[in-house]
């Protein structure tokens, strides 16, 4: 259950949270199971962050930092990430479909059993990301090196491996 007081400092705004973090780096916030459905939260710090099983739906989180956070089970269906930095996140078993993932980073980040249908990954860097047993159906991945991400049991039926742009895929 997330952190009343950590909930209404984030409902300040981003510019507030942010100071906030920044101020009180050695606290790691709790919002686990918050509702964030649909949240103005472009450019917030929620790194190391509890996010166990929240609901970041269509929020829009783009060129957020999400480093070391624990968002397994979240969810963040049809979310604006594009350019978040993921790097060494527990996405585990996380909701993840139709979100905008161009660009972002998430080497090092465990996305194993992750729902990533539809999920557009353009350009996005997955080096040493864990996808075991995460579900690319439908994704697009045009642009994006696997060679060093952790595929093992990852189904990828259907997943976009081309090189026109991905509109033209929508």
């Amino acid at each position: 259950m997330a952190n009343l007081n950590h909930l209404e400092l984030l409902k300040q705004g981003v510019e507030a949270w942010n100071l906030w973090r920044q101020l009180h780096h050695e606290i790691r916030p709790n919002l686990a199971g918050a509702n964030l459905r649909g949240w103005p939260l472009a450019h917030v710090n929620l790194s190391g962050v509890y996010l166990h099983e929240a609901n970041l739906s269509e929020a829009d989180l783009r060129e957020s930092l999400f480093i070391e956070a624990d968002c397994g089970g979240a969810n963040f269906h049809r979310a604006r990430l594009n350019s978040a930095n993921f790097q060494k996140a527990n996405l585990r078993a996380a909701i993840l479909s139709d979100t905008d993932l161009r660009n972002a980073l998430l080497a090092n980040a465990d996305v194993s059993d992750a729902d990533l249908r539809g999920t557009i990954l353009a350009g996005a860097n997955l080096e040493q990301a864990i996808f075991r047993g995460a579900a690319f159906k439908d994704a697009i991945l045009n642009d994006v090196d696997l060679s060093k991400a952790h595929l093992q049991g990852a189904h990828l039926l259907n997943a976009y491996f081309c090189s026109r742009p991905f509109e033209d895929l929508r």
